[in-house]
């Protein structure tokens, strides 16, 4: 019975010893290290031969040996990825890393897969990661150099091409990668001498030919970069970048046949790149082809409508062919496709130029100079708006200054001109002053949109009074058309010292800034009886008679429907217009000045608003501008002054 006991208990203890041991025996047999290395070295060799399917195949089989091999992981991720499948590659290589933390080989394997798909930060910190875990290989320095360039980051980019070309001398990727970042920094030179330790080592490598053509293109050497993009497109034909760059180099040398051509092939190969359209249509324009030209411009933007250059490029071709209003339309559309597009602003300020709107040249050129500063272009185009707007403004003070008074025909003289006293010139005339910088404070004047009006002033022609009847006697002495404040005229000399009206200077803020056309002489005002001398400067003038106030009413109405429209110079002129025929008017120096401190004259704004201010001591609008005005000039006490003078106003007012 006892020994019947204990032959149980051994028996049971030998059935715990064997169902512990199956397991570990069945894993043993499932797991065969040897074999999946063998399957391993088969999928090696097969990727080297080009065999991306049997190789996976091969990994395949490893991995159902040793689940635990992440070098066949590794491995099959990568050719998962060569083939496309970028799911079961990140599967792959997550594993790899989740079973061999401590291992640099995973980590590297999944920086490629991340530089591949794009995502250069995580890329360069599994490079990282790996160069942590001591793995000190050429092909590692090179994968997080590369990124590095990607994202801009150069300095760090040429130090770890540097360290791989340590690591290994003949590391052809390094000394490109290295050339890159040299270019990058604008050291050309070196660049190219990067470039060609490349070409020895690697005499077939297209791409750096390509590299080093540009590089060569920035130190001006265009021919040798010619040789060098024509051994480009000898090794690779059906290189549509290698193509482009050519066509590019061709185009500045001159060979408009030759880079029409190659952007030709170019656009073959690549039908869908918006550069080979612009490209070409930009030589065909060259060569006066400009119905061409068109058709590649609208192409480009047909292809990506969302392309700011594509539009700043076709209303070049619509400027051509004189469709104005469409070649505006287009930078238009440019200046809210991409508002940072220093082109676009400039090209439509020349636009502006070209149709003689000046005030709006001048907005988009400042802005242009804004965003480049050093664009000379930029810098010259906004000196010519500047300047023409100065001549409008020039030309309306002069009209301004013209004496009212009748052309006659004198016996024996028939085209002899007018005798003529001056015209009395509103108190507080501004001096001329460019002072720069934006009003940061104050509010433009109450504009009201102005009714129907009556054109600007053109003035009936004035009746001519009868001749005298002898020949020879002295020119008669003819009184000037009286004005209210002018004190009474003197007689003139002879009427052959006096310039003919039509000799004042003429008006420059025309659409299209053609020839001038001469000035009227202004309608006469009725004769008063008699005229008390000028009053002192404190009383306000009296009145002017109604069909000058009307005259100046409608000067002022289109003075500011142009403020309204942003044509400020044009609005000075009206409004100067405005004030000759009603020197009371405050709301006509008022949007006067305003217009004024719109073009930055901040000094011919201030004296304006000092006029409109004298006239209507009440004026809070003008209080307003004028310290806007002033602060333009620094004036920062006057300002403040002016506001809280202002401020007091307005509460008298409520």
């Amino acid at each position: 019975m006892r020994n019947r006991k204990t032959c149980l208990a051994h028996l049971g203890l030998a059935l715990v010893f064997l169902g512990a041991a199956f397991p570990a025996l069945h894993s043993a047999a499932k797991s065969d290290k040897r074999k999946s290395q063998a399957a391993y070295q088969l999928g090696q060799r097969a990727d080297q031969a080009g065999r991306r399917e049997e190789a996976i195949g091969e990994y395949s089989e490893a991995l159902e040996f040793d689940p635990d091999n992440t070098a066949a992981l590794c491995a099959r991720g990568r050719d998962y990825l060569a083939g496309g499948d970028k799911v079961k590659a990140l599967a792959d290589l997550e594993q790899a890393v989740t079973l061999q933390p401590a291992d640099g080989q995973p980590y590297w394997a999944r920086g490629d897969y991340y530089a591949a798909t794009g995502d250069s930060a995580r890329a360069i910190q599994d490079y990282t990661t790996a160069i942590g875990l001591k793995l000190e290989r050429t092909e590692v320095y090179t994968g997080r150099g590369n990124q590095e360039l990607a994202l801009g980051d150069h300095e760090k980019a040429a130090a770890d091409f540097t360290r791989a070309l340590e690591l290994r001398l003949d590391n052809a990727d390094a000394d490109k990668g290295l050339g890159m970042a040299r270019a990058a920094q604008g050291r050309f030179r070196d660049a190219v001498d990067a470039f060609d330790l490349c070409l020895r080592r690697r005499p077939d490598y297209a791409d750096v030919y390509v590299e080093q053509a540009l590089a060569y293109a920035a130190l001006g050497d265009y021919r040798r970069a010619l040789a060098g993009l024509d051994t480009a497109v000898r090794l690779r034909p059906e290189d549509a970048r290698a193509l482009r760059t050519r066509g590019a180099v061709k185009e500045v040398l001159d060979d408009k046949d030759g880079a029409a051509a190659d952007y030709t092939e170019a656009i073959r190969l690549d039908p869908n790149d918006v550069r080979l359209y612009l490209a070409r249509g930009t030589v065909l324009a060259q060569q006066g082809k400009i119905e061409e030209s068109l058709r590649d411009r609208n192409r480009a933007v047909e292809l990506d409508p969302k392309n700011s250059d594509a539009y700043v490029e076709r209303a070049a071709s619509y400027h051509a062919l004189g469709d104005h209003e469409k070649g505006l339309a287009d930078r238009t559309m440019a200046i809210a496709l991409d508002p940072a597009s220093a082109v676009a602003w400039r090209a439509r300020g020349g636009d502006y130029i070209l149709l003689g709107r000046y005030d709006e040249a001048l907005i988009d050129l400042h802005r242009a100079a804004q965003l480049e500063p050093d664009n000379t272009e930029a810098q010259q185009l906004l000196a010519l708006a500047e300047k023409k707007v100065r001549e409008a403004i020039e030309a309306a003070r002069a009209k301004e200054a013209l004496p009212d008074t009748v052309a006659l025909d004198l016996p024996g003289s028939p085209t002899a001109p007018e005798p003529a006293a001056p015209a009395p010139v509103p108190a507080g005339t501004p001096e001329s002053s460019a002072a720069a910088g934006p009003p940061r404070l104050g509010a433009p004047p109450t504009v009201h949109p102005p009714g129907p009006a009556a054109s600007p002033s053109t003035t009936a022609a004035a009746p001519k009074p009868e001749p005298a009847p002898a020949p020879k006697p002295p020119a008669p002495q003819v009184k000037p058309a009286l004005k209210a404040q002018a004190p009474p005229a003197k007689s003139v000399g002879s009427p052959a010292a006096i310039p003919p009206a039509a000799a004042a200077p003429p008006s420059t803020a025309t659409a299209a800034a053609l020839t001038p056309k001469p000035v009227a002489s202004p309608t006469p005002q009725p004769q008063a009886p008699a005229v008390k001398p000028a009053l002192k400067a404190q009383t306000p003038p009296p009145k002017p008679a109604p069909e000058a106030a009307r005259d100046a009413s409608a000067h002022q109405a289109l003075g500011r429907k142009s403020i309204q429209d942003g044509k400020f110079a044009e609005a000075i002129e009206q409004l100067s217009g405005a004030i000759r025929l009603d020197p009371t008017s405050a709301r006509a120096y008022n949007a006067r000045g305003y217009a004024h401190m719109r073009l930055k004259h901040f000094a011919d704004a201030v004296s304006d608003f000092d006029n409109a201010i004298r006239l209507d001591p009440n004026y809070v609008n003008a209080y307003q501008n004028r310290a806007a005005a002033r602060r333009g000039l620094d004036d920062t006490a006057g300002s403040d002054a002016d506001l809280a003078k202002a401020r007091e106003l307005s509460k008298g007012l409520q």
